[in-house]
């Protein structure tokens, strides 16, 4: 089972583009850009390979290019504003940017209250000029980047990734990630991979580390529970079956992930999802959000924004 890997297009501004999007979930994604997301209301979970955390009406992430994430609301409905930036977007006076790499997205472990504030008031005002589209928008949203992006990486620890390492420990991922997506759903273990790879155990072990930010057994586990889920929302199969096709060997433990990541069992969270067919059928099974438009985000925005002359 491949991760769903999205296709982000720039349609106003070259390598960058804003929306606000009302979300019950996005399922397990990653693309080529950098995303900021400002959560505007309610809350959202945000489960990633390495581990959950809770974001908060007015708190914000950064997620790195090709970093896996699942958003999840945990409110009757949450509005998010999310900036997806292309890392090519001042690399004609910048080129290391394309080559960064945050070391969190939890942004609130670093900053002050100060400069909490002031990228706050940073990334609404981009969505709102984006949006309101008034005479030269295209400059202003640039140069609020820039800025933006100048405060992350004087306060958030991140490193330079070479070229050569990028290009390198991409191609051992995408073998990795191939051979799992190929096998996840038979008895698979870590030593099956480095005999595929011809890496040593230890080696291969610090590699998963270093590069998923979990161990081989965690990442499994989230592939698994992840093909769980589409067959829970795309078919009717029994649970007994399902688990088998998904490489679980006791139901209990199916039942056991559900709980702890949705407070509910499998059964009951296919119903859930059925219950928003009205959203889900336009979109995506595995989506459940509602895009606004730029009249509608801009109103939105203006609810919790004063824009400056």
């Amino acid at each position: 089972m491949a991760d769903e890997f999205e296709i982000v297009e720039h349609p106003q501004i070259m390598s960058f583009k804003a929306f606000v999007v009302k979300l019950i979930y996005r399922n397990l994604h990653m693309h080529s850009d950098f995303e900021i997301c400002l959560i505007l209301k309610g809350s959202v979970l945000v489960n990633l390979i390495s581990g959950s955390f809770v974001l908060r009406q007015n708190e914000f992430v950064i997620f790195n290019p090709c970093q896996l994430h699942e958003l999840r609301s945990k409110s009757s409905d949450s509005l998010i504003l999310s900036l997806q930036i292309s890392p090519n977007f001042c690399k004609s006076y910048f080129p290391s940017i394309s080559n960064i790499e945050f070391s969190t997205p939890e942004l609130n472990k670093y900053l002050t209250e100060t400069s909490d504030e002031l990228m706050l008031n940073e990334i609404t005002e981009i969505g709102y000029r984006y949006f309101n589209k008034e005479a030269g928008y295209q400059l202003k949203c640039l140069g609020l980047l820039n800025i933006l992006f100048y405060q992350l990486i004087k306060y958030v620890p991140y490193r330079i990734v070479s070229d050569e390492e990028k290009i390198k420990r991409t191609n051992r991922l995408n073998h990795i990630t191939n051979y799992i997506d190929e096998n996840f759903s038979s008895k698979l273990l870590l030593s099956d991979i480095a005999d595929n790879e011809n890496l040593s155990l230890t080696y291969l072990s610090h590699f998963f580390k270093d590069n998923f930010k979990t161990t081989f057994q965690n990442y499994l586990m989230n592939i698994r529970f992840e093909k769980a889920k589409q067959l829970i929302v795309q078919t009717e199969e029994k649970l007994i079956d399902i688990c088998l096709e998904s490489g679980f060997s006791d139901i209990r433990y199916l039942n056991r992930m559900f709980l702890k990541q949705y407070g509910c069992t499998p059964k009951e969270y296919r119903k859930k999802i059925n219950s928003h067919n009205d959203i889900a059928a336009s979109i995506n099974p595995l989506c459940i959000q509602e895009f606004f438009d730029e009249k509608a985000s801009l109103r939105i925005l203006l609810e919790t924004f004063t824009p400056q002359s």
